[in-house]
């Protein structure tokens, strides 16, 4: 999806006062990557981790998950 940056000022003014410091953030990071240094996670999974894995797996291959193309209308409102 192309979008020209008139178009994306206009998404950023309809977000909600709580979305922009998420989306802030974002962009921040997107204009300086080397700022925002996130460590490997080299933290083992818990047994939690793979259950809740596990179970997401199956959904999906049952399809019982959103496809994001099914709500991407939602996101643009």
């Amino acid at each position: 999806m192309a979008i020209n940056k008139k178009e994306l000022s206009e998404l950023i003014n309809k977000l909600s006062d709580n979305d922009i410091p998420l989306v802030a953030d974002l962009v921040k990071r997107l204009i300086h990557p080397a700022d925002y240094h996130i460590p490997y996670d080299d933290e083992p999974l818990t047994q939690d981790d793979i259950e809740a894995v596990d179970e997401a797996n199956q959904e999906f291959l049952e399809g019982k998950t959103i496809k994001f193309e099914d709500i991407k209308h939602e996101l643009q409102n």
